[in-house]
């Protein structure tokens, strides 16, 4: 299956950006998040896609709900599309 246009690139974006503001390292956020700090790294460089149990995981260690992080990951994803399409 072909990777849906813009999305790994949103989400590791937009993980990173969220990590960042809430000032976690990589290795904080993945004993947060209940993940292996390998894992972490290698989504945000996105080398892996996350699961939908993984983008759970990663909301409970931002703080925030697992919708809400869909949803920041869906306007990024929609802003990178609409500045390819401007390109």
């Amino acid at each position: 299956m072909e990777d849906f246009p813009h999305l790994t690139q949103a989400m590791t974006t937009v993980v990173a950006r969220l990590r960042k503001q809430a000032g976690l390292s990589q290795q904080k956020m993945a004993e947060l998040s209940s993940i292996a700090r390998v894992y972490l790294l290698q989504l945000e460089q996105g080398k892996f896609r996350p699961t939908l149990n993984s983008i759970f995981y990663l909301a409970r260690g931002l703080g925030i709900p697992p919708e809400y992080l869909v949803e920041l990951i869906e306007k990024e994803r929609q802003q990178l599309e609409n500045t390819n399409r401007q390109k």
